[in-house]
């Protein structure tokens, strides 16, 4: 049986800098549903965010994690930008192995300081 679950990233990527945030050890195979990526208003597209699945939790302070970028697959770029807004993405991708972790990766290239606020809705096999 799938359960529904919400795993939740928050916290403050400084201006001209790069924040990676990493979950909990999921145990079991689970699949990404949706995500919602929140940008506050000033943002004015400087700050990238990006989803990856890795099987480590380490979370460097530059450059990308280690895993798979989840909108790297057929896009043109591989982060999400915007200016107060929420963008919602329906996004299903199924990780068969337990004992993955799920990171957000922002990237600032403004001059201020910026909030990162993501939801990854995902089903876990129970």
């Amino acid at each position: 049986m799938w359960v529904s679950k919400t795993v939740a990233f928050s916290g403050l990527c400084s201006a001209r800098s790069e924040l990676v945030l990493v979950s909990k050890r999921m145990m079991r195979p689970f699949v990404t549903k949706r995500m919602h990526v929140h940008f506050a208003k000033g943002c004015q597209g400087l700050l990238g965010i990006e989803v990856w699945i890795s099987t480590d939790d380490e979370a460097p302070s530059s450059g990308e994690p280690s895993g798979v970028n989840l909108l790297d697959d057929y896009g043109q770029v591989g982060r999400l930008v915007g200016d107060g807004q929420t963008k919602i993405l329906e996004h299903s991708v199924d990780q068969r192995e337990g004992g993955s972790f799920l990171k957000v990766r922002a990237v600032n290239n403004d001059w201020y300081d910026h909030g990162v606020n993501v939801e990854v809705e995902i089903e876990v096999d129970s």
